[in-house]
């Protein structure tokens, strides 16, 4: 019986485990049983794969069993045959590699998580179900673990208060501005409730994750609550931020700030004051391997040495990798131009003007991408390129200055963002997969299960840019941290979710380079994978006090003119014009949203529409009375098909991998 069709169990089956617990190996050709402290599986030395979940509503458990891990003995539970069940909302899950529980009909609140699945790491990726019972569990990639693969917290991810009064001033103020810049995307989805639970807000390392969303009661929540909410924080902030940070609240509380954009802009404003007291300094290395089974390759990176490339404070530090689609004599020349034409205009940026505007920033990479794409594509109307002989290219690219690092990224090719707690993949892929968790229709897991689930939505150069929407977003560094860039030749299969902490973790502790970890990592995914060309990008980023300068505190005068300036900006750029990362995704995708906002400029249009829609309106009315056959035909598509027929015809044909 499949898990679709299971029968929900009024109780979870609770079951006396073996006396050690035993983590089933995620490859499928093995599935060995491996004790929790094990790194790699006993047979096929596959790293051991520990997803702790946390279950959105508690289970009930019925007895608790003492189980041996290692010398330690942890109070617990196996729910299932499967769950390993710490408390009654955490739980661990005993065979990975197997697909979860998941129903037919998603229940809105599930849905929510899936619109604002462009919003991760921030918001946890729906798991699936605990088998034989209806409650949901959340997956948050990959939390602190100790060495022997338990918890390092007991709560899964500490809560924000937890960790408050122990932070720098510059990780306050980034947890802070996630905190704003989540605002509008919930609140837009009904959930900003959750930004002023501090228990839903938990901080793993430099990153604010929600633990689960919060559903706004009828009276919306407001920035004055907000407020509220951060004076509390506010009375134990690191000294050299709580006089501003106080203003801020009280300016918040009686109304006088009435835009998140203006929050945005003053922590912004405080965070590039905070940094002048830190060093920010950035490695690079670069390599690209045709693979085992290519004859030529297609991808390409940049910056390409024997050595790594070391970048001072304050220049700007870029890494760019491309995997090239389109066939021999297309896909390499699309990389490779796209890649040359943004090294040449990346130096226009106006990072040297006084308080930059990150938006302003996000603007030109966006405009840079759209031009790259646009060159390729006019080279492939000259040459006559149709259908799959068109050349174009997947782009991830950073770049970095200072305490910011932006981000670029257009097709499957990825970023992930390790720390020293943590491996976070922070691009979504533009394939049909990713699509069909974005527009509510279904779990990534179960959605990788449907033909052409790989294939991709969009690349540079297929099209003009008007039918290209580059996802551009901007972090904020306060620690050490590594980017990854990569082509699918490596993160397919999890490759880089299973080998991080084996790879990155001795380059945080002095035991390793990213040299030798770009090699180990081209290697794995050579001889693990071995489908495709491979090509990787490594960003060291290592942030430190300046010796003899500290940091002032800073005053709410040194920062009140962000206020300002932000409304300066705003009427500049009018919100119908903000970029794609930025707006929430409602029933269809953003594509479609940004073409009615551009539509909705032009009123001649607005009537063509009117009219096309009262006609097909008068057919579809037709049709149901007299052909009611062909309606009910149509009712009885099934969940694959929907996903065919309604993103299928946007492709811009399969991806590179076989």
């Amino acid at each position: 019986m499949s898990a679709k069709n299971m029968k929900r169990a009024s109780q979870p089956k609770i079951s006396m485990p073996n006396p050690e617990l035993k983590i089933q190996c995620s490859n499928s050709h093995c599935v060995a049983s491996n004790a929790l402290e094990s790194r790699f599986c006993k047979r096929c030395k596959t790293p051991v794969v520990k997803r702790y979940l946390w279950a959105i509503e508690p289970i009930n458990l019925q007895q608790e069993a003492q189980i041996d891990i290692g010398k330690n003995k942890l109070l617990a539970t196996m729910v299932n045959d499967r769950y390993f069940a710490l408390t009654d909302r955490i739980v661990l899950d005993t065979k990975p590699g197997l697909l979860p529980q998941i129903p037919e009909e998603l229940p809105k609140t599930i849905v929510t998580y899936l619109k604002l699945s462009s919003h991760s790491p921030h918001i946890p990726q729906v798991y699936g179900q605990l088998d034989g019972t209806d409650i949901w569990l959340l997956d948050y990639g990959t939390v602190p673990l100790g060495s022997s693969g338990k918890l390092l917290y007991p709560q899964l991810i500490p809560d924000i208060n937890f960790l408050w009064s122990k932070a720098t001033p510059q990780r306050q103020l980034n947890w802070l501005l996630q905190i704003a810049e989540l605002w509008k995307p919930l609140y837009n989805k009904g959930v900003a409730s959750t930004l002023l639970n501090p228990f839903l807000l938990r901080v793993n390392s430099s990153l604010l994750q929600i633990l689960q969303l919060e559903t706004d009661s009828e009276a919306k929540p407001t920035l004055q609550q907000l407020g509220t909410f951060w004076s509390e924080l506010s009375k134990i902030a690191s000294p050299v931020i709580q006089e501003m940070l106080t203003q801020l609240c009280l300016r918040l509380e009686n109304g006088s700030i009435e835009a998140i954009e203006q929050v945005i802009a003053l922590l912004n404003r405080a965070l590039e004051i905070c940094s002048q007291s830190q060093e920010y300094s950035y490695q690079i290395f670069a390599e690209s391997d045709p693979g085992p089974s290519r004859d030529n390759n297609e991808d390409a990176a940049y910056p390409m040495s024997d050595t790594p490339t070391t970048i001072p404070q304050p220049s700007n530090s870029l890494a760019i990798v491309c995997d090239g689609v389109g066939g021999h004599d297309g896909g390499e020349i699309a990389a490779q131009e796209t890649i040359k034409y943004l090294r040449s205009h990346i130096t226009e940026l106006p990072f040297e003007q006084t308080h930059t505007n990150p938006e302003n920033i996000l603007k030109k990479l966006t405009s840079y991408i759209n031009e790259a794409n646009d060159a390729i594509n006019k080279r492939n109307d000259s040459e006559q390129r149709q259908e799959r002989q068109r050349m174009g290219t997947t782009l991830v690219m950073t770049l970095a200055r200072n305490h910011e690092v932006y981000l670029s990224h257009v097709g499957d090719s990825r970023i992930y963002w390790i720390t020293n707690t943590g491996c976070h993949q922070i691009t979504v892929d533009d394939d049909l997969a990713s699509r069909e968790v974005r527009l509510g229709y279904a779990l990534y897991r179960d959605a990788l299960q449907y033909p052409s689930a790989g294939a991709l939505i969009q690349a540079l150069g297929m099209r003009d840019s008007a039918s290209l929407h580059p996802n551009v977003k901007r972090l904020v560094i306060d620690d050490d941290c590594i980017f990854l860039l990569c082509s699918d030749g490596l993160s397919d299969f999890d490759r880089v979710e299973q080998y991080w902490r084996s790879i990155i973790l001795p380059v945080f502790n002095d035991q390793g380079d990213i040299t030798k970890a770009v090699q180990q990592f081209v290697k794995i995914a050579n001889e693990r994978n071995g489908h495709d060309n491979v090509t990787i990008a490594l960003m060291h980023c290592r942030v430190q006090p300046k010796p003899r300068v500290s940091a002032n505190p800073i005053l709410w005068s040194t920062v009140e003119s962000a206020i300002e300036e932000s409304i300066i900006w705003s009427k500049i750029n009018p919100t119908d014009d903000i970029l794609p990362e930025t707006q929430p995704f409602g029933e269809e995708s953003e594509v479609t949203l940004e073409k009615t906002a551009r539509v909705a400029k032009s009123p001649s249009l607005w009537w063509k529409l009117i009219l096309l829609g009262l006609t097909v309106s008068v057919i579809a009315t037709l049709l149901f009375y007299f052909f009611p056959e062909i309606t009910n035909k149509k009712n009885q598509e099934d969940s694959s098909e929907r996903l065919k027929q309604k993103i299928e015809p946007e492709l811009i044909g399969p991806d590179n991998s076989p």
